[in-house]
């Protein structure tokens, strides 16, 4: 049985978004939002980890590390199609994909990074206190599905770079 779930990482982010829904007008909903959003992701990022065949007790040493995730993440290769062909490219590509939010336009690598941009430090300056610097709900939001859906995209594909000759 895998440690972790993508399943899990889904329904987190469907929470997310219901409390979005619901309205984004007051401290609790928005620290709601955004504590839920980035935990989803943290759990895709550490499913997918797990798929790629990295052991658990690595994937465990980076914590609620996002940036770290992300970073183990991009090491590893997915099958893409390129021009017709199948071909492994680095998963690198997670990082380029465009986020966009109140006229806004982002990408998961800089959203999943904010920590390196002021950004409170996901989980605990999150969760706790009575303030954070954050990047708005939605895109946070909006975040956590398209990692989900890239994980599902490359579920089957997805591996740990295979050492060159």
């Amino acid at each position: 049985m895998p440690e972790y779930n993508l399943g899990f990482s889904k329904k987190v982010a469907e929470t997310a978004r219901l409390v979005a829904d619901d309205g984004i007008d007051s401290f609790d909903a928005v620290q709601t939002i955004v504590y839920l959003s980035l935990l989803s992701c943290e759990i895709a990022l550490k499913a997918l980890l797990e798929q790629s065949g990295l052991p658990v007790h690595k994937i465990k040493a980076h914590w609620h590390n996002l940036e770290a995730l992300l970073r183990e993440v991009s090491i590893c290769e997915v099958e893409a199609d390129i021009a017709g062909h199948l071909k492994w490219v680095p998963a690198t590509r997670i990082r380029s994909i465009t986020i966009e939010s109140e006229g806004a336009e982002s990408t998961v690598g800089k959203l999943l990074s904010g920590e390196t941009q002021g950004a409170s430090k996901y989980s605990n300056q999150i969760r706790y206190g009575s303030g954070f610097m954050s990047f708005p709900p939605d895109s946070l939001v909006k975040t956590a599905y398209a990692v989900i859906d890239f994980a599902e995209t490359h579920w089957n594909t997805i591996r740990q770079p295979v050492a060159k000759p």
